[in-house]
This record gives C-alpha cells, sequence and structure tokens, in this order.
C-alpha cells in the first residue's frame, strides 16, 4: 500500500493557498516578494511573476481592468528580472488588449511596442511582429494613423527577417486603414511594397492585384500622372506584364489620357471583373471612378493626352488672369 500522504488529490500546497487569496492579497504577496528580507536575502521573482498573474487574471474577472493591467505590468517586470522575455512579452501583450477598453489609445500602443521588444529579445520577432498586427485592429477604426503606424512597423520587422509571406495580411490591412483614412497616395505606396514582396513569395496573382489596387487608388485621388507612372514601373515585371489586371490597368489609364470622359472610363470599369476582385476598398473606389470632382481634362494634359472629348481651353495663369480682367 502506498503511504497516506501519497494517496491525497489536490495541487500542490502552494498554488492551493495562492488560489486562496483575494486578488489585493496577490498583489500585496507579489511586492512582497519582489523584496528582500533578513531571511531571503534576493528576490524571488520567479514567486513575484505567479502572484501577480493571479492578481491580474482575478482583477480582471471582476471587472478592475485598470488594476489588472497593473498587475499583468508587475508580472512583466518580475519576468524581465528572470530573463524570461517570452512570459514578460506575453504579460505585456495582456495589458494592450486590456488597455483598448480602459486605457488610452497611446498607452495601448505603448504596451503593444514593448511587448513586441521582448518577444525580439525572446528570439520571436514573428511573434512580435504578429503582435502589433493584433493590437493596430483594437483601433483601428477610431485610430487609424496609431494603427497604421503599428502594422507599418510590423512589416518592416517581418521583412527584416526575411519572412515576406507572413507580411500580407498585414499589408493588406494596412492598405485598407489607409483608404478609409483618406491617405490614397499612402496606399498605393502601400500596394506597390505590397506587389514587391509577393514577388519575393512568388504570390503572381496577389502581386497582380496590388498594382492594379495602387493604379486604381492614384486614379481615385486623381492623380493621372502618379498612376502613369506607376503603370510604367512596374508593367514589365513578369507577373504583371501580359496579365487581365495589366491589360485593365492600361485601359484605365488609356480611357484617361486619351478619351479624358466619364462615360468610358465607367465602361471600362463594368466591364472589367478582376476590379471586382480587389480588397473591399479599392473594389468600391474603382466602382466610384471617376469623382464629379475630378477635371478629366486636366487630369489628360497632365498625363500627355490632349483633352479627350471633354477638353476644354486650358489657360496659363497669366493667360486666366487677363480673362478675367474685364476692364
Amino acid at each position: 500500500l502506498l503511504p497516506a500522504a501519497s494517496c491525497c488529490v489536490g495541487p500542490p500546497r502552494s498554488i492551493a493557498a495562492m488560489s486562496a487569496l483575494s486578488a489585493e492579497e496577490l498583489l500585496a504577496r507579489g511586492d512582497k516578494k519582489m523584496t528582500t528580507t533578513l531571511t531571503r536575502w534576493k528576490p524571488d521573482y520567479e514567486a513575484a511573476a505567479s502572484a501577480y498573474e493571479e492578481a491580474g487574471v482575478k482583477f480582471r474577472a471582476k471587472g478592475e481592468k485598470q488594476k489588472a493591467m497593473l498587475a499583468f505590468e508587475k508580472c512583466a517586470e518580475a519576468n524581465g528580472k528572470e530573463d524570461n522575455e517570452w512570459h514578460a512579452a506575453k504579460s505585456l501583450e495582456m495589458c494592450a488588449l486590456i488597455a483598448k477598453d480602459c486605457g488610452t489609445v497611446e498607452e495601448c500602443v505603448a504596451y503593444a511596442q514593448r511587448a513586441c521588444e521582448a518577444y525580439v529579445s525572446a528570439g520571436r520577432a514573428q511573434r512580435g511582429a504578429e503582435c502589433l498586427g493584433k493590437c493596430a485592429k483594437y483601433f483601428d477604426e477610431k485610430h487609424p494613423l496609431s494603427a497604421a503606424k503599428l502594422l507599418n512597423t510590423a512589416i518592416e520587422m517581418l521583412e527584416d527577417e526575411d519572412k515576406h509571406v507572413y507580411a500580407a495580411g498585414l499589408y493588406r490591412d494596412l492598405a485598407v486603414v489607409l483608404m478609409r483614412s483618406d491617405k490614397f497616395a499612402e496606399a498605393a505606396e502601400t500596394m506597390v511594397r505590397f506587389g514587391g514582396s509577393c514577388e519575393e513569395t512568388g504570390s503572381g496573382n496577389a502581386q497582380r492585384k496590388a498594382y492594379l489596387s495602387a493604379i486604381v487608388a492614384l486614379l481615385y485621388d486623381g492623380d493621372g500622372v502618379g498612376a502613369q507612372a506607376t503603370y510604367t514601373d512596374v508593367c514589365a515585371i513578369p507577373a504583371f506584364e501580359g496579365s487581365e489586371e495589366q491589360r485593365v490597368a492600361y485601359a484605365l489609364l488609356d480611357s484617361y489620357r486619351d478619351a479624358a470622359d466619364a462615360a468610358a472610363i465607367q465602361n471600362v470599369c463594368a466591364k472589367s471583373q478582376e476590379l471586382a476582385f480587389l480588397e473591399a476598398p479599392f473594389a468600391r473606389a474603382a466602382k466610384k471612378l471617376p469623382l464629379a470632382k475630378h477635371d478629366l481634362a486636366r487630369i489628360s494634359v497632365a498625363m500627355g493626352g490632349t483633352g479627350g472629348i471633354a477638353a476644354v481651353p486650358v489657360l496659363a495663369p497669366e493667360e486666366q488672369e487677363a480673362e478675367d480682367d474685364l476692364t
């Protein structure tokens, strides 16, 4: 027969004792373990981290989010003292999650960045980038520029690690945020960068869509010259050259440059199913081309066209002043 003590079932005494403590008591216990005493010559960081983590869980369950955030931050500090950067990063990521509900966007961003740094220190840069991308979604609608900054940092981290394949979703998220924020030129630049990243991973389909999206974004912004320059830069890239996406891009630019006619532009958009398969904000932008506020004749002339059927006399500034002068 086994000794009676071996027949006891249940958690270790230390874990059971901690479970019986309140969140406040656990926080105080963690603070005590972080200090030295006459009988303990150095802090017990491991025990402190466990107490802080348990306190954070209990505070969060009670809805006391500020106290939970403090407890998890203390847990991260204790883990950092133990050189346990992985667990420190997870605690800081939890702080970011809580901060999105009870803190400011600046606090959420700061926690996300600290978590990312800890993941990198733990040799998990990819996890750090994923953390930034996830945190960016917490406030991408209310604070899009802050979200865009996190997403851009995450993309750069992955590309520095030559992990382009993991950046695809982040590129799409960043482009969506920029389009929603009316940052059309930046969205176009992002999609060109995404196309270059797709080149590294052999994702030809995504690459073709990225370049067409960039051209659509610039046309939506009224920048025919920029759209034409982008097309010139990418038209000879093997994945894009000869594709349906290239054909649509050329037809769009041609309708702006040579026809300069709203009906011609709308006809290209209506007949080109490739535009419907772009990411949602770019597909919606294509359906709205051309915008009523855009002067098609001026865009045509700037692109090297003649102003098309919508042509109007384009006067130099001094000629306009002379025409306005009725004396």
